[in-house]
């Protein structure tokens, strides 16, 4: 599909006003835009932009958050068995653990990130620990990022109940592209980037991390991109 296409098949989309849902929950925005578009697929092959598009589509006022991606690797600076020794609790199968998410605020235990513009990092830190107990790169979370969404076609849509049924009004659309390790530390800055922290301690002492997740709500993915086109 050329970009020209995609832009008219977009404005119809538009025309038609609040659409019907034909799936129940969360899913069935995403599978409503792929079938209004005509697509059969979430990656979409645009090649007068040189290739292949995620689509995601959410609802405007959604706060629900997603995961980017998780990263762990040589990130921790102080052991993450002493980390849930210290700042963990007991969970409900008896295990010392630690859940948490966190952001540039520091939350209820203690957990607050740090972006350093300077050093393109992004530091976990608690009140209650005067070393830094993790730092991620930047350039490696862009990277890891470009991976999976190097181009996103960002479409938002309001949305209403009706007898218990929800309708669509799919009514602006963006083109993204190039995230940047700068928009990334922005985003850390102004809350809309944070980590959920996901470990706990094994029997034999030793930590079984899920990984560190990276999460965003849907409709703040296009302050990680420089490039923004509006196609609606």
């Amino acid at each position: 599909m050329e970009l020209k296409e995609l832009i008219k098949r977009l404005e119809i989309l538009n025309n038609k006003g609040f659409i019907q849902t034909r799936r129940k929950g969360p899913t069935g925005i995403g599978h409503l835009a792929e079938q209004e578009l005509g697509l059969a697929e979430t990656n979409v092959a645009i090649p007068d932009i040189g290739g292949r598009v995620e689509l995601k589509a959410t609802r405007r006022n959604a706060n629900s958050l997603i995961t980017l991606f998780t990263f762990n690797r040589a990130v921790w600076k102080i052991k993450q068995e002493e980390i849930v020794n210290k700042f963990g609790y007991v969970d409900e199968q008896g295990r010392r653990a630690l859940y948490n998410i966190v952001n540039a605020k520091t939350n209820a235990q203690g957990f607050y990130l740090v972006a350093d513009h300077h050093k393109h990092i992004v530091i976990l830190r608690n009140i209650d620990e005067s070393e830094n107990i993790a730092e991620w790169s930047t350039y490696v979370i862009a990277g890891k990022f470009m991976t999976k969404m190097d181009r996103l076609l960002l479409l938002l849509a309001d949305n209403k109940i009706e007898n218990d049924l929800e309708y669509f009004h799919f009514n602006e659309a963006y083109l993204l592209e190039n995230p940047t390790p700068e928009k990334f530390l922005n985003a850390f800055d102004e809350n809309k980037l944070m980590i959920d922290i996901r470990m706990h301690l094994k029997e034999t002492g030793g930590v079984r991390n899920h990984g560190t997740a990276f999460r965003i709500a849907e409709k703040y993915l296009i302050d990680l991109y420089q490039k923004q086109r509006k196609l609606l």
